[in-house]
């Protein structure tokens, strides 16, 4: 009997996503917190750009068996969401080269958010959506990413300071104190961590609710312990994000159609009840009295911890360069009128430069355009299209679905960096590639 052969760039592929989740995930660089953002950039690129290169080295030695190849046969066996991806790549490029700010769109001015990462981004997705695999070990390798993060996160709630990744002195209870941010666990800073949270916490849900055995309750932990560090950091996008990815995914759950509609219907019911409450209803602070105010027209600038006048300038400034925006990564240099709050603690106003949007959709807008953003949400539809129509929905599809529409919902207030958007980005990939239609029928 003949060993099964062993496809080197599926197994290229699994080794670098198993390597995102692990090493990538949990490198600080030697600062901790002080330079976590151009350690985290330098460690997704040589991990993105290996990836590439062995990758293209294994196709190399494929293609050296045949007798031609040709680039117009390849882009023709990618699926719709690759092309459409590429296009989004070849838009942000173009906006790229096209800024006033040139050079400095290749790298970016303030978060390393520049053409270059989102080009490893769309190529590691590419590649993801080609040859990945949404296995029971990535699941585990998931789960311990998800428990060791919860823990540590744990344990500088409780004051203390593993690894050194506050300055010397500081804890998370300095925040808002001694330093302007919070940050936890490995990703740093707590929008973003709710980002990470916002896509693995659906996944793990849904996963443990198809799996079969006693095997299944392992997940409770990570669920249990993640759930217990996004209450205590009370990150309201990370709690929004998922409730969207749980809630959303549920009609998926039945598997004739009309169940589907009923259970969406039915949801979309409790919404619009939810949303008629909050404007009946003055609650007397926090969010939902935020909501209140906003759903009877008042917007003022403060709401959202301040994101309200973030959108406000941005949208005003985006409109002035509608197609192509202002370069990747560059709204640091675009005069933006800074955010200002008054810290009562302090007793002084901390006044905040704005270098990117806290909303994804916008932050597109702004920096690549509207041809870009426009790319962008028809690659999530034609990947939305595609889950939904794959029915009846296995377990591992209907949890990457669900841990998609929680990240893209937090992303209405949230922020895309190198250190939480590879892992979308791949988890994007794996969608594709779970839910290909049979050939032919995709259009």
């Amino acid at each position: 009997m003949k060993p099964k052969s062993v496809n080197p760039r599926k197994a290229i592929t699994q080794a670098y996503i198993i390597l995102l989740m692990s090493v990538f995930l949990f490198f600080t660089g030697t600062n901790g917190y002080m330079d976590i953002t151009m350690s985290k950039f330098r460690a997704f690129s040589i991990l993105s750009c290996t990836y590439a290169v062995s990758m293209a080295a294994a196709g190399f030695a494929v293609a050296k068996t045949r007798q031609s190849f040709s680039p117009a046969a390849l882009l023709k066996k990618l699926s719709w969401p690759q092309r459409t991806a590429l296009l989004y790549l070849a838009i942000t490029w173009i906006s790229a080269a096209a800024s006033p700010y040139w050079p400095e769109t290749v790298l970016g001015a303030s978060r390393y958010e520049g053409a270059f990462s989102i080009s490893l981004y769309v190529l590691c997705f590419l590649l993801v959506a080609a040859y990945g695999e949404a296995d029971r070990v990535l699941l585990w390798v998931l789960v311990a990413a998800v428990t060791l993060e919860s823990l540590l996160c744990i344990v500088q709630l409780t004051g203390y300071n593993p690894f050194g990744l506050y300055p010397t002195g500081y804890s998370y209870f300095d925040a808002g104190k001694s330093y302007s941010g919070e940050y936890l666990g490995t990703v740093g800073n707590t929008d973003l961590l709710a980002a990470f949270y916002c896509l693995a916490v659906p996944i793990l849900t849904y996963s443990m609710a198809y799996m079969n055995g006693a095997k299944r309750l392992i997940l409770l932990a990570p669920l249990a312990l993640s759930a217990y560090v996004l209450i205590r950091m009370s990150v309201m996008a990370g709690l929004v994000g998922i409730g969207a990815g749980l809630l959303l995914a549920l009609p998926m759950t039945f598997k004739k159609k009309r169940a589907r509609l009923i259970c969406a219907g039915v949801m979309t019911v409790l919404l619009l009840a939810a949303l008629l409450t909050v404007y009946i209803v003055d609650p007397p602070a926090g969010m939902l009295h935020e909501v209140h105010n906003i759903l009877h027209g008042d917007l003022d600038s403060s709401f959202g911890s301040g994101r309200i006048h973030i959108w406000k300038e941005t949208a005003a400034k985006a409109v002035t360069r509608p197609l192509l925006g202002f370069g990747p990564d560059t709204m640091i240099s675009g005069g933006l009128e800074p955010f200002r709050r008054y810290n009562a603690e302090l007793g002084i106003m901390l006044v905040a430069r704005i270098d990117t949007a806290h909303n994804e959709y916008l932050n597109i807008w702004y920096h690549q355009g509207i041809l870009a953003l426009g790319a962008y949400i028809w690659l999530l539809v034609l990947l939305a299209r595609r889950w939904t129509a794959s029915a009846p929905v296995d377990g591992t599809t209907l949890a990457l679905g669900a841990g998609i529409i929680g990240y893209c919902a937090q992303a209405f207030f949230g922020l895309s960096m190198c250190i939480t958007a590879p892992f979308f980005w791949t988890a994007l990939g794996l969608l594709a590639r779970r839910s290909e239609p049979a050939k032919g029928k995709e259009g």
